[in-house]
């Protein structure tokens, strides 16, 4: 599997009651150190490191970090300075970039039910009521895969998505698989895994999962500061949009990065896109928080 470079920042609520400027080292594979004066010395799960300070990740290293508020997650050797990815962090925490794409995903396996409305460009509104079901290995596998996700047994569904994957016939069963896979890594709060999932496939706009597959993947490219490559995945969806709610959460993620990169005027005018589709809905209330914030 490609590796990429990741320093995703996943925001999450703690209940480890540490001062405000530290953070704790979760986990750590490879060697994590710290710098004190001229030298470096190595950090274990259980230190806490200063807010202000340089670490230095190393050996193929994959270290979690947290505050009470704030999860770093770093997955590419290098060389940090913890001020910039807690400055980030709470950056990308204040504009909800979580929260509207994870209320979009949900659906994957909440999906409305029958007389509720579906927003355009989501998956149950292409679908056909009353029609004959069609069973094979790989339609078993995704569906114990899914009901497994809903109870929050993710383990055993990335493992039964993986089996789905090895019983898949066409791409687009094999992207389905894998993007579930990647879903429920995202789910579980591994989205270094996730990311790299995601970056090792190549669905076209026609996949049945393409939507769903610029969604996830677009907002861990954001927490993981990765603005213009999020641009570029953005665009692509962008040359064929459904001009509903998916559109609108494409223009907000836009905005989003479009901000980060000091493109004010770009972001106000992605902003005012998604809320020309509908002000009304979630979405367009999250861009109409977002302009007035800028």
């Amino acid at each position: 599997m490609r590796r990429v470079a990741t320093t995703i920042l996943l925001i999450l609520i703690t209940a480890i009651p540490l001062a405000a400027e530290d953070l704790l080292v979760e986990y750590v594979e490879g060697t994590l150190e710290i710098q004190e004066g001229s030298g470096w010395f190595e950090l274990y799960i259980g230190d806490t490191v200063p807010e202000n300070s340089m670490i230095r990740l190393s050996g193929n290293g994959f270290v979690e970090l947290s505050t009470r508020t704030v999860t770093l997650t770093l997955s590419d050797d290098g060389t940090y300075d913890t001020r910039y990815l807690l400055r980030s962090g709470r950056k990308i925490a204040s504009w909800g970039v979580g929260s509207v794409v994870n209320n979009r995903l949900d659906r994957l396996i909440n999906p409305p039910q029958k007389g509720e409305v579906a927003g355009a460009g989501s998956r149950a509104e292409g679908k056909t009521e009353d029609l004959p079901e069609y069973s094979d290995p790989f339609t078993d596998s995704m569906k114990k895969g899914k009901k497994l996700l809903e109870r929050n047994l993710f383990d055993e569904a990335i493992s039964m998505f993986q089996e789905a994957g090895e019983e898949a016939v066409f791409d687009d069963e094999i992207f389905e698989a894998r993007f579930y896979e990647a879903y429920a890594h995202s789910f579980k709060g591994n989205n270094a895994l996730a990311l790299n999932i995601l970056e090792d496939m190549r669905p076209d706009s026609n996949a049945g999962i393409f939507t769903e597959y610029v969604l996830l993947k677009g907002k861990l490219l954001i927490e993981n500061l990765a603005f213009a490559d999020a641009l570029d995945l953005f665009s692509e969806y962008l040359k064929h949009p459904d001009m509903g709610e998916t559109t609108q959460v494409v223009y907000f993620l836009s905005a989003v990065c479009h901000q980060a990169l000091d493109n004010r005027a770009e972001a106000e005018r992605y902003l005012r896109n998604a809320i020309q589709i509908d002000a009304s809905s979630e979405y367009g209330q999250a861009a109409q928080r977002m302009i007035e914030s800028l």
